[in-house]
């Protein structure tokens, strides 16, 4: 037998690690609080159109002063990418019901930066998880800081497992937001993973033959999509605790988490002041007035759905290898 591929087994692949960072006041002493990751949106010429995006509360948290985003270099050690001004985007119809903003992001030295983005394709919008058969019980990823150590000469991300709980047909109520869409996880928040990227593995299920020769059905899991960004855990108040009779201590042990669903992100991307500003790049480039390096970028290998799709096939010709 061979060596077995990169990535198949029960773990997520390296990119996924790498595709968050964390936001920081801009102190002589940065001490993060929140994460952020890039996502990308796709131009009319092959090129990339960047952005920052973390939780709404996380932005308006910094959007007042100058903030630090922090990140690893490809080369090793870590870079502090210092934003004096910047205008973060909210969800067009319903700021206060969406827990996420989004920034150009277009850093000069990004390929010296250990971070992969997002792609457009990744999101797991609703047409897209009934497609892909993505639903309660399949695992989720959230992938983002961890205060209490976050690394001295990188930057190291936390992974917190869990599972997708909850597909609300309403709208639930969430503190200091309007009732919000979301989804549900079974897996506790920390304080630092507000803003994380939330990944969910899609389960497949095949038909293979046992040592008996018969057909029986064979449960694993397929490709990765990007479920939403992280909100928070569900908060109980302490009264709310006392009136039916729970200990605090219990509480902590609930675990659900709030994750802001994949298309309203999407929403935020594709309003209008946003997309007027792609198309007018995009144009610029057909005219040949505009620099080139978006193009340059999209041709550097990044992470995309497709190394799953071949992973998975991979793994399907190892258990037929084995039959």
């Amino acid at each position: 037998m061979g060596t077995a591929p990169k990535d198949i087994n029960m773990r997520l692949p390296d990119q996924i690690l790498h595709t968050c960072c964390f936001i920081s006041h801009k102190t002589p002493e940065v001490k993060f609080g929140g994460t952020a990751f890039v996502a990308s949106v796709r131009g009319q010429h092959g090129n990339a159109f960047l952005y920052l995006v973390t939780a709404k509360h996380v932005a308006e948290a910094v959007e007042h002063g100058p903030f630090v985003v922090g990140l690893n270099e490809k080369k090793g050690g870590r870079a502090h990418l210092e934003v004096d001004e910047a205008k973060w985007y909210y969800h067009p119809d319903e700021p206060n019901a969406v827990d996420a903003a989004v920034m150009p992001f277009s850093p000069d030295r990004y390929e010296s930066l250990d971070v992969e983005w997002v792609h457009e394709e990744m999101f797991a919008t609703p047409d897209v998880m009934q497609s892909a058969g993505i639903g309660i019980g399949d695992e989720i990823a959230v992938v983002g800081l961890f205060t209490r150590f976050w690394g001295k000469n990188q930057y190291i991300p936390i992974a917190r497992i869990g599972n997708l709980a909850m597909l609300p047909k309403e709208k639930i109520p969430a503190t200091s937001f309007d009732p919000m869409e979301a989804y549900l996880a079974e897996g506790r928040s920390i304080g630092g993973l507000s803003g994380s990227p939330v990944f969910v593995r899609q389960t497949v299920n095949i038909t293979v033959t046992n040592e008996s020769g018969k057909l029986v059905p064979f449960a694993g899991t397929g490709q990765i999509y990007f479920l939403g960004l992280m909100h928070g855990h569900w908060r109980v108040e302490k009264a709310a605790l006392q009136r039916d009779g729970i200990e605090a201590s219990e509480a902590v042990n609930m675990g659900v988490s709030i994750v802001v669903p994949a298309h309203k992100i999407k929403e935020i991307l594709y309003q209008a002041e946003l997309a007027d500003m792609r198309n007018k790049v995009d144009a610029e480039i057909s005219s040949g007035k505009s620099p080139v390096w978006d193009t340059e970028l999209q041709k550097r290998p990044v992470f995309t759905k497709d190394d799953f799709e071949t992973a998975l096939k991979r793994v399907s010709r190892k258990v037929e290898n084995q039959k």
